[in-house]
């Protein structure tokens, strides 16, 4: 393994990430740490990523369970009414009469849709990000509107 580390990609634009781009590992424990890539293969579902500062299997364990974070340089520009992640987790929900619901904790794809993980004290609520029921994103204002439908809340 030498100083390779697997990685599950959790972009469709991992081919972004070239060889002798920097990137920020972000490991479990909150260490954040700026590393650039060697080299970038892809192998089955996975890519093998080395670091010219990872050099064997003890210095590659130290990131296990990383997040490979990419400088918003590099990203692609995105279309009208499209946002990153980070632009929207820690967002407030607000429904369309001014209820708050929580704040966006987390984001998770299914095969049609994203879904935003809404929380609020012990109350955890799955919205869907379909034009539906979300129907502003307003970045400045730090929320985004839903509007309820039906068993959206139960």
């Amino acid at each position: 393994m030498k100083g390779e580390l697997k990685a599950l990609p959790l972009s469709d634009n991992i081919h972004i990430l070239k060889a002798d781009s920097t990137v920020l590992l972000s490991t479990p424990e909150g260490v954040q740490e700026n590393k650039k890539i060697k080299s970038i293969k892809k192998h089955n579902k996975y890519f093998i990523i080395s670091f010219y500062e990872v050099f064997d299997k003890e210095s590659a364990a130290k990131y296990r369970d990383s997040t490979v974070n990419v400088k918003k340089d590099l990203l692609p520009a995105l279309n009208e009414g499209e946002y990153f992640y980070d632009q929207i987790i820690g967002l407030s929900v607000y429904t369309t009469v001014g209820n708050i619901l929580g704040k966006v904790v987390d984001i998770f794809e299914t095969g049609s849709n994203d879904v935003y993980v809404i929380k609020n004290n012990d109350k955890e609520y799955l919205i869907p990000a379909i034009k539906d029921v979300v129907k502003k994103i307003e970045l400045k204002e730090n929320r985004i509107i839903i509007k309820v439908m039906d068993g959206l809340l139960d």
